[in-house]
C-alpha cells in the first residue's frame, strides 16, 4: 500500500525520510497550530534542530505556513493542507482556523489594483473576545 504522505513529499521534492513522514503526519492531524518546541516535546526522538530544518523546509515547499504576530513573540505552524485564515485572540494568543470566506473577490481586487498575479496569501484577524475585562 502506498503511503500517502510519502507521496505528499515526493511530489515536493522531498525526500521521504522517516522524520519527515513523522512530522508531516504530526502536522496534518494537529490543529493546535504548535511551536517547534511544542512538536519536539510530543515527538521527542526527533532532536530540536531537526524540527527546525525540516519545518522551514515544509514552509518553503508551501506544505506548512507560519502564524507570526501573536504576543507570546513564538512562531506557530500550521499545515496548509485547506485554504482557511486564522483569526487570533489577542489576550489569550489562542489561535483558530476559520474557513467561512471566499478570499477570491480580494483577491481580483487585488490583481486590479497591482497588475500582479497574486500567487498566494495568508490572512491573520486579531480580536479579544467581547465579554473579557480590559487588563
Amino acid at each position: 500500500m502506498l503511503n500517502p504522505l510519502k507521496n505528499v513529499l515526493q511530489e515536493h521534492q522531498l525526500k521521504a525520510t522517516s522524520q519527515r513522514l513523522t512530522l508531516l503526519e504530526y502536522m496534518m492531524t494537529h490543529d493546535t497550530h504548535p511551536t517547534a518546541e511544542m512538536i519536539h516535546q510530543d515527538l521527542p526522538n526527533i532532536s530540536l534542530a531537526t524540527v527546525y530544518n525540516t519545518l522551514e523546509k515544509f514552509v518553503e515547499k508551501k506544505l506548512v505556513v507560519i502564524i507570526d504576530g501573536i504576543s507570546d513573540g513564538k512562531r506557530h505552524y500550521d499545515a496548509a493542507d485547506h485554504p482557511h485564515y486564522h483569526v487570533i485572540n489577542t489576550r489569550t494568543n489562542e489561535i483558530i482556523d476559520a474557513a467561512n470566506y471566499d478570499p477570491a473577490p480580494l483577491i481580483k481586487a487585488a490583481q486590479a489594483a497591482t497588475g500582479l498575479k497574486i500567487t498566494e496569501y495568508k490572512i491573520d484577524l486579531y480580536g479579544v473576545d467581547p465579554d473579557s475585562k480590559p487588563e
